[in-house]
Order: C-alpha cells, then structure tokens, then sequence
C-alpha cells in the first residue's frame, strides 16, 4: 500500500505524482521489480493519465522505472554499480563540506544540527524508520546549506534516489545508532574545529558500514539487478556487505 502525501499549493499534476512515486520508490513500499498498475495509482492520485505518463517518462529517465512496451511498467531493481558511484560523489562531497563546517559554521548553525540529532535518539527509540531517514537527510542538507553549497546538494539529491532505497534496506538490517554515532562524532570535531578529524570522520561515514549483517539470509528479497559477469557478482556481493544485506538468496555462486 503507497503513502499518498497531501498535494501541495500551486504544485502541478506531474510534479505532485513524481514526488509521491518516488517517495514510495525509495521507501520501497513500491518495491524493486513491482508492476505500477497505472489506472488504480492514477484514481488514487486524482489524476489523469497524462500528468502519470509525463512522471513516468522522467521517473524512466532517472532509471527508477522500467518501460517495457506492450508489457507494462515496472519499478526498476536496484543497481548496486550506480549506488556505488553515488556513494562514492557523497563521499568525497561530504568529507569536504566537514571540512569547510570547521570554518564556516556558526554556534547557532551547530545548534540546529544538535537539535537535529536530539531527536534520532527518540526514533530510534521507536524504531521509526521513516522519521530516521527524514532525519538523516535533513542532517545532510543543513550542512550542505550552512555550508553554502546548496547546488552540490541539489547535483547530489538527483541521484539520491538509488542511494537512498539502500539506506532504507540498511535500516531495516542494522542499528540505526551506527549512523547516529557518526553524526554525534562529526558534530564534536566540527566543534573543536578539528578539520582533519572532521574530513576523516565524514568520509568513513560513507564509505564503510561496520559489524556483521543484522538480517536473517532470507529476509530481503530479490531486489537488485542480476548480473552476470563474476567482477561485478564480486562486486555487489561486497557492496551488500558493507549495507548490511544478504543478497545470497538471488546472487549466483558463478556466472
């Protein structure tokens, strides 16, 4: 069952089905791999079908749907080798906006990204994934912006899409508090304007996940793309790893 948010002020028919589609893309209450039944999502949206289809041209476009022609439409599997490559643009965005912070940032803007922290503690408390995430991002773009580095916010949340569905999966395998403690010892170093440990901490923060799998082997169902070549198989199964997500149920042993 998709989450249908209210439709906002002045927003057009297409913007307003783009955004609710791709927040239960991310969300994965549309999950990798489900056929989009146009009709009954379009009576669900209010829409007509022209506002759907001009959303689900940009959705194909930004490869988070599947158009198969004569067949139907298809929420697209996730692809572990693009995910890479946007963790891997945040990572060095991220480890260089910590840096800049050290510099840049105020004790009010400190105070609102503590603030922003305060409440993961109450979240995760109620296992609230959802309101994590929201939180997470939240604590990501106010640093982008106190920063004075909103575009490379908007070049990243473009993509963030991909991104973003791994992270859901990852909450649902592992303690959110990993992430939390990131934050809380970003925070500190940025404080201390200790701008290598800030750049180090920030940079760790995306690149790797630490400890063992929290998920049972059969837990995540066939979700992202098969592939065929043994370097890529290697390849998805590391990056499955450093999520936290069994992908043994579906990733063969050899091509």
């Amino acid at each position: 069952m998709i989450t249908i948010s209210e439709r906002r002020e002045h927003e057009s028919a297409k913007s307003f089905v783009l955004r609710v589609l791709i927040d239960n893309i991310i969300n994965t209450r549309l999950e990798p791999g489900e056929k989009l039944n146009e009709p009954e999502l379009c009576e669900q949206l209010g829409v007509s079908r022209t506002p759907f289809r001009e959303a689900e041209l940009e959705l194909a476009q930004r490869r988070l749907i599947e158009i198969r022609p004569k067949i139907g439409t298809y929420v697209s599997l996730i692809d572990a080798e693009l995910v890479e490559e946007v963790r891997h643009l945040r990572a060095v965005l991220e480890a260089e906006i910590a840096r800049m912070a050290c510099e840049k940032l105020t004790p009010a803007d400190i105070d609102q990204l503590w603030e922003n922290v305060a409440l993961w503690r109450m979240y995760i408390e109620r296992a609230q994934e959802e309101k994590i995430f929201e939180l997470d991002k939240g604590f990501h773009r106010l640093l982008y912006v106190q920063c004075g580095c909103p575009y490379w916010y908007d070049l990243v949340e473009n993509l963030a899409p991909h991104f973003d569905r791994t992270t859901i999966l990852s909450f649902r395998c592992r303690p959110a508090k990993t992430i939390y403690e990131d934050h809380v010892s970003l925070l500190k170093a940025i404080e201390q304007k200790d701008a290598a440990a800030a750049h180090r901490i920030a940079g760790q923060h995306m690149t790797a996940l630490h400890g063992e799998p929290f998920c049972d082997p059969g837990s995540i169902p066939t979700l992202f793309q098969s592939l065929k070549q043994p370097y890529h198989v290697q390849k998805c199964r590391i990056y499955a790893k450093r999520c936290g997500i069994f992908l043994c149920s579906f990733l063969p042993e050899t091509a």
